[in-house]
């Protein structure tokens, strides 16, 4: 039977994994491998490269042998079809290293199932043998068993991406694989790593006791709404709450909704682009997972928006189904069967408009035409909320 072994050199790293694929994969092109799958795109550069293999083999810096290390990390991954190194070639000295690696779409292995199967993991990771994991999620669950080795009695508690940086050398790796099957049933849980995920604020205003968190990306907007829904005699309608969403941070900052007494739901309305959508898109999927307040598009303020025709052309135009994938979430709706039939024509109409390279700032549904747009009780754009 041929071998398949991680070599020894490393600490903390098991050799002499057996197997039946004839490859020598080195400690460093295992945690090479592993940072290859959370690259943002299927194509990394030698440039980019170079940048990860420095977390890889931090001790190599300056090393005479630091490129002869890495063509041979690139060897053994393209062995097992976990890289495709290009043709064309960096000559500039030897070893020639390819230009650009292309990497397969992240799926478990049999390489990373063979590796599994040669570590001795602690009763707490017993699961991970006879799960289905890819050859860089193997690697860290191999850094947490270490650290569950030397760590398990200790008491102290850290938030997740100090716990993060401290386990797995990346801040960030604990918020990626908390979407995977890492983190289901009967497998790692945040209380085997001692750790806890922080809920960052979200600027609210209480503005009545609706059911409703209304929540706007863009301060200039939020503060227009708010000042809206202040000046209504008839006060806010089913606004509970307004808050500003911050952009991007209100991928995190969702979860602080549940924090706020008396609201059953969150309705978003942000910027007609990708970040528009990708922002809320994330958001809800957030809440559902976590049994939060569900997050839906405040519809009629984006029929407003699309009406304004406030078009700034000269975005970097978005695939079709990609478009589609993006403004999916505006078609869904809370709100009964007419608003999710509105949705969807905005959907339609927003894809539209990434494909040919447009967005609509939600700056263009400005103070004076919310004024407008709250005037009449009976056809304002809270009525749906």
């Amino acid at each position: 039977c041929s071998r398949y072994r991680i070599s020894a050199g490393d600490a903390g790293v098991t050799s002499g994994l057996s197997g039946a694929l004839g490859v020598q994969l080195g400690p460093r092109a295992l945690r090479l491998a592993g940072l290859l799958e959370a690259a943002p795109r299927r194509t990394v550069t030698l440039e980019e490269l170079w940048s990860l293999w420095a977390q890889a083999d931090p001790a190599s810096a300056g090393s005479p042998a630091r490129r002869a290390d890495l063509a041979k990390a690139i060897e053994q991954l393209a062995a097992l079809d976990l890289v495709k190194p290009s043709v064309k070639r960096d000559t500039t000295a030897k070893p020639h290293l390819p230009v650009r690696l292309t990497l397969p779409a992240t799926a478990p292995t049999a390489s990373a199932a063979t590796i599994a199967l040669g570590i001795a993991w602690r009763p707490e990771m017993a699961w991970v043998p006879g799960t289905r994991l890819t050859l860089g999620q193997v690697e860290q669950m191999q850094r947490v068993n270490l650290w569950l080795r030397d760590r398990s009695t200790d008491t102290d508690v850290l938030p997740l991406r100090e716990r993060s940086l401290e386990v797995l050398g990346n801040e960030k790796a604990l918020d990626r694989l908390l979407t995977t099957g890492v983190f289901a049933e009967g497998r790692l849980t945040l209380k085997h790593l001692r750790t806890f995920r922080t809920h960052p604020p979200l600027a609210s205003v209480k503005l009545g006791n609706g059911p409703v968190l209304l929540v706007v990306e863009n301060d200039d907007t939020f503060f227009s709404i708010r000042e809206v829904l202040t000046r209504l005699a008839h006060g806010p309608g089913l606004v509970g709450y307004v808050a500003w969403g911050s952009g991007g941070a209100f991928e995190a900052s969702v979860r602080t909704c549940g924090d706020l007494p008396g609201v059953e739901r969150v309705s978003y309305f942000g910027d007609l682009d990708a970040d528009g959508f990708r922002i809320p898109t994330s958001a809800a999927e957030t809440a559902a997972r976590e049994g939060l307040p569900p997050v839906s598009p405040t519809t009629r303020l984006y029929e407003s928006l699309l009406a304004t025709g406030a078009h700034i052309p000269g975005q970097v135009p978005v695939a079709p189904e990609q478009a589609k994938t993006l403004t999916r979430w505006l078609s869904g709706s809370s709100c009964g069967q007419e608003a999710e039939d509105s949705g969807t024509l905005i959907a339609e109409r927003a894809a539209e408009l990434l494909v040919a390279g447009i967005r609509i700032p939600q700056e263009a549904v400005n103070l004076t035409l919310l004024t407008q747009l709250t005037a009449d009780p009976d056809t304002t754009w809270l009525a749906n909320l």
